[in-house]
């Protein structure tokens, strides 16, 4: 059962979807910060396949940035067969709901026409979180957004700079639980 109002917001609104007072905040940073150290850097390591994990919003929400070439082959929409081996590790994160609100956010270059642009992007998000709902997991705090090339990490000049800027991002956004339990004093470190 997917929540409405939660679909109704935009990317940016959904990346401060649940507000935090300043004690809750240190907190969840301080869980977030060993999750990303213990579990997420060691499922993706920083250069292993060309992804990388850092922090976002005041390092309250981890960023996973995965090469699209890791994940699908040129001009195509549909997923590698080894791209689970890149997807797997973030299935943890929707066993306990809206412990994390996941965000799936799909980029490309600009290259081919906006048109194409925009459709690829949409169906390789599409595809994406057609994988985690078909593997039987809980989607319902899981959001995909296509953003086509409006966010370039590189200017889009080079191949390798191109490159770089197909890809797909995956935040993990503190939920209302993880919120909830840390002003209870709940967080397990």
């Amino acid at each position: 059962m997917r929540h409405e109002a939660l679909d109704e917001l935009s990317f940016t609104e959904m990346i401060s979807s649940v507000p935090l007072d300043e004690k809750t905040a240190a907190l969840i940073r301080k869980f977030q910060d060993k999750e990303a150290r213990e579990r997420v850097l060691k499922s993706y390591g920083l250069s292993r396949n060309g992804c990388n994990v850092e922090t976002f919003r005041n390092k309250e929400v981890l960023l996973i940035t995965i090469p699209a070439s890791k994940l699908f082959y040129p001009n195509s929409t549909e997923l590698r067969p080894d791209a689970a081996n890149l997807l797997n590790p973030v299935t943890r994160y929707l066993k306990e709901p809206d412990m994390y609100r996941v965000l799936i956010v799909m980029h490309t270059d600009n290259t081919g026409s906006e048109a194409y642009r925009e459709r690829i992007t949409e169906e390789r998000s599409t595809a994406v979180f057609d994988w985690f709902e078909g593997k039987g997991l809980d989607t319902e705090y899981l959001f995909s957004y296509a953003y086509a090339d409006e966010m370039p990490l590189k200017e889009n000049n080079s191949m390798s700079n191109r490159d770089t800027n197909r890809r797909l991002e995956i935040y993990l956004v503190p939920g209302q639980k993880m919120v909830d339990q840390a002003k209870k004093g709940r967080m397990v470190f």
